[in-house]
């Protein structure tokens, strides 16, 4: 198999595994030695427990991902566009990162940075 198409099933993997709540499909694709730097600027999780423990706190909340566009992928890296929603309870917080994600040989991924700020989320009320 292709190294481009490893990466386009990681990255569909990705986001169908937050619409199943499915942590070990995410876990899945990540390689030994990964980070997650999310959103771009926070401080980055290093290595495969603080990765999996950021990862456990997402599906917690219940946030569901749908891809806005194609893959872009050049080389061993891939980004792509997509909206996230969770609900917090007293509304549907709703965001619109791009993902940059780094892939090793084997196709797994060895860094995640999630590009999104304050003018790429909104509240909708219930």
């Amino acid at each position: 198999m292709s190294l481009e198409k490893k990466i386009t099933d990681a990255v569909n993997t990705y986001i169908g595994a937050f619409e199943t709540g499915d942590l070990d499909a995410i876990m899945g694709i990540y390689a030994d030695d990964c980070s997650v730097e999310d959103p771009v600027g926070s401080p980055v999780k290093q290595g495969r427990a603080a990765v999996q423990e950021f990862y456990q706190g997402a599906m917690s909340m219940g946030v569901k991902l749908q891809l806005q566009s194609e893959i872009r992928i050049a080389g061993n890296e891939a980004a792509f566009a997509f909206t996230g929603e969770v609900d917090t309870g007293s509304g549907i917080m709703s965001f619109r990162p791009i993902d940059v994600m780094t892939f090793n040989d084997e196709g797994k991924v060895t860094s995640m940075r999630a590009f999104f700020g304050p003018s790429n989320s909104e509240m909708k009320s219930k």
